[in-house]
C-alpha cells in the first residue's frame, strides 16, 4: 500500500521556541524515522509538509480548498491519504473533505495530537498509527482518527480541550473503535458511485447567530451583512430561540427574503432539532429557518459553505439541507 500522509500544521508537528510551540520545519523528516521503526509496517510512505503550515485556529475555507486539491493531484498515484491537522478546527476539515470527496473509494483519514511528537507523553504516534491501521483495514471513505475512536468525517465534534479523547460523534456511532483489534460498527455495503467537487470556497459568506437569553436583533444585524449567503443558528434544545421578541424575527424573516440560508442546530452536546415542536421553534420557521436535524455545528457550517461554494441558489440549498 502506498500511503500519502500530509502534514497540514498543528500541534502534533511543534517544536518548543522563545514564543512558545512553532511548527517545526524538520518534521516529515522526524515521521519518517519513526514509521521506518515501526517493524509491523511494510509501507510505501510520501509525507509532505505544506511549504505554508496552517495554524488551525487560523484555518479558513480556502484551507479546505488547498488540502482537498492537494489530495486530488495525487489520487492516482496513492492507495490511501493520512492528513495531519491541527486539532482546533480539524472538525470543520474533516466534514470538508467528507463533501468533497463524497462516497470516496479510497481510505481518507484526518488525524493530529493533543501533545506535540517531540514530547515524551504524547498521543502523536498512537493517533498517526491508528489513521494508517484504518486505511490497512481499506476502510474506504473520509473519518477522523482521534484516541481510538473512527469518527464519520462530517460526524466528528471538537468536544474537549484537554483529554487525550477530544472528539465525540454526538448522534452517530463510531465507524470503528481501535483497541488491541478493531471492533467495527456494520455499515451498509452499496455506496453511491464517487464524487469529487471541490468549489472555489469564499471566506466570511457564512455566519454564525448565537443564542442566549437577553438576545436582541441589534446583536446579530451585523452577523447577517451583505456579503452573507448562510448562517448557522444555535438554537436552545430542540431548536428554540425566543419568539416573543418580534424584531428578532423581523430580522431573520428579512435575511432569508433576501436569500440568506439560515440553519437551525441545537447547541445542546447531542439530539436533533425538532422544528416546530414548540411555539418557540414554530416562530423560527416563520421565519423562513430551516432544521439542520442532528448536524454538529461544525458539519453545519461547512455545508452551507460547500453548496454556496458551488454557486447554488438559496432555494436549492435549502433543498439540499431537507
Amino acid at each position: 500500500m502506498k500511503i500519502y500522509i500530509a502534514y497540514t500544521g498543528g500541534t502534533i508537528g511543534m517544536v518548543p521556541s522563545d514564543q512558545g510551540l512553532i511548527p517545526d520545519a524538520a518534521f516529515a523528516d522526524h515521521l519518517t524515522q519513526h514509521l521506518n521503526e515501526a517493524d509491523e509496517l511494510s509501507h510505501d510512505f510520501v509525507i509532505s509538509s505544506y511549504p505554508e503550515l496552517i495554524d488551525s485556529s487560523n484555518a479558513t475555507p480556502k484551507d479546505w480548498q488547498t488540502i482537498a486539491r492537494d489530495i486530488e493531484s495525487k489520487w492516482h498515484e496513492f492507495d490511501a491519504f493520512v492528513v495531519l491537522h491541527g486539532t482546533d478546527t480539524m472538525a470543520y476539515t474533516s466534514a470538508a473533505l467528507t463533501l468533497m470527496f463524497a462516497h470516496s473509494d479510497k481510505p481518507i483519514i484526518v488525524t493530529g495530537s493533543q501533545v506535540p511528537m517531540y514530547k515524551v507523553r504524547t498521543d502523536a504516534m498512537i493517533n498517526v498509527m491508528g489513521a494508517i491501521s484504518a486505511c490497512e483495514e481499506g476502510v474506504n471513505g473520509v473519518y477522523l482518527f482521534f484516541a481510538g475512536r473512527l469518527i464519520e468525517g462530517d460526524r466528528a465534534h471538537k468536544a474537549h480541550t484537554s483529554d487525550w479523547q477530544a472528539f465525540s460523534s454526538p448522534n452517530c456511532p463510531e465507524r470503528g473503535v481501535l483497541g488491541i483489534d478493531w471492533r467495527w460498527r456494520s455499515v451498509e455495503l452499496m455506496k453511491p458511485p464517487m464524487q469529487v467537487l471541490i468549489p472555489e470556497m469564499r471566506e466570511g459568506c457564512v455566519t454564525i447567530l448565537p443564542v442566549y437569553p437577553g438576545v436582541q436583533a441589534s446583536h446579530w444585524q451585523g452577523l447577517l451583512g451583505d456579503s452573507v449567503k448562510g448562517a448557522v443558528l444555535l438554537s436552545y434544545g430542540a431548536g428554540n430561540a425566543p419568539d416573543k421578541d418580534p424584531a428578532l424575527l423581523a430580522l431573520l424573516k428579512s435575511a432569508s427574503e433576501r436569500g440568506v440560508v439560515i440553519v437551525n442546530v441545537s447547541q445542546c452536546g447531542a439530539g436533533s432539532v425538532a422544528a416546530g415542536a414548540y411555539a418557540a421553534g414554530s416562530a423560527l420557521v416563520e421565519a423562513g429557518v430551516i432544521s439542520g436535524t442532528d448536524m454538529t455545528y461544525e458539519a453545519a457550517f461547512v455545508t452551507l459553505n460547500f453548496l454556496i461554494g458551488l454557486g447554488l441558489s438559496s432555494e436549492e440549498v435549502k433543498r439540499r439541507f431537507s
